[in-house]
């Protein structure tokens, strides 16, 4: 198997889930096989990242790097949401942040 680029690698994570709601999890394995890497960088993982954000997907990984999620992102700010979600309800309750320090 070839070596692919980032970029291909996030075509096809784009092509696949671009329409999953919910996001999936991939394993450091699951891309080695994916990619026919033996191994990649957090540059790698940040070129996919990059790519994938002009489509409305992140990319991101937990602290061990060792499970990468690919999930849906949102441009609805979050009072909207809030709005939404609780009919004003909680939304009366949210305070700005402290910024005095």
């Amino acid at each position: 198997m070839t070596m692919i680029s980032a970029r291909e690698f996030a075509d096809w994570l784009r092509v696949r889930f671009a329409s999953d709601e919910q996001g999936v999890s991939l394993t450091r394995g699951d891309i080695n096989q994916l990619t026919g890497r033996q191994s990649f960088s957090l540059g790698f993982v940040n070129d996919i990242h990059y790519e994938l954000m002009q489509h409305g997907m992140a990319f991101v990984t937990d602290t061990s790097r060792e499970t990468f999620y690919l999930v849906p992102v949102s441009n609805k700010p979050w009072r909207e949401q809030l709005e939404h979600q609780y009919e004003r309800e909680l939304f009366c309750n949210v305070l700005p942040l402290d910024k005095s320090g």
